[in-house]
């Protein structure tokens, strides 16, 4: 009898692409765990807003997921994190969630919101840190992150609920591609591929 792969689809982060050295090593890594893996392509252009890039993503992902993994980094973890309120997989892994939820935009440095633009950074102001769907979650950040990302990724494990965890990489910045980050996201893969 055929057993059917476990799926893990992997949302990049902003202006990056599943083609990166970093997600590569995790796709290699995840397809040796027996995972089925499914790169998510997203479109990043400065003329859209988190509601497009949304759209873009959930196009891509069928609505029955109950024994697959999603992984998402920084913005991509944004996504993940957004539309776990609608696509319930079993297993989510957010490797450090950006922190521009309507909550902490006045937190938001100027140069930020600048870079982005008004329209981007308005459209923000309709997403909310929210309560976990029952599943379960990793929450991943690296130590030497700005401040506010750590914050923020502890307020939203603390939100998801029991059924979380909040680990914080000693001596990374924002890099999925730091050894130790690519490591701590590996461990987890073992542990979820049966």
């Amino acid at each position: 009898m055929n057993k059917t792969k476990k799926k893990l689809y992997i949302i990049p982060g902003f202006g990056e692409s599943t083609r990166m050295t970093a997600y590569r090593g995790i796709i290699k890594f995840a397809r040796e765990q027996d995972f089925f893996v499914v790169p998510i392509k997203v479109e990043w252009d400065m003329d859209k807003t988190m509601s497009d890039y949304i759209k873009e993503v959930e196009k891509q992902i069928p609505d029955e997921n109950k024994g697959d993994v999603i992984l998402g980094f920084s913005f991509g973890a944004y996504i993940a994190y957004l539309i776990s309120k609608k696509k319930i997989f079993k297993d989510y892994i957010f490797c450090t969630i950006s922190p521009y939820f309507k909550e902490n935009l006045k937190d938001i440095p100027q140069e930020s919101k600048d870079y982005f633009g008004s329209k981007f950074i308005n459209n923000l102001k309709k997403y909310s840190l929210h309560n976990g769907n029952g599943t379960n979650a990793y929450f991943l950040t690296g130590s030497d992150d700005w401040e506010l990302v750590i914050k923020v990724n502890k307020e939203a494990q603390k939100k998801w609920g029991r059924k979380s965890t909040f680990q914080e990489i000693k001596g990374v910045q924002h890099d999925l591609g730091h050894r130790s980050y690519t490591k701590a996201v590996k461990d987890i893969l073992k542990k979820l591929r049966s």
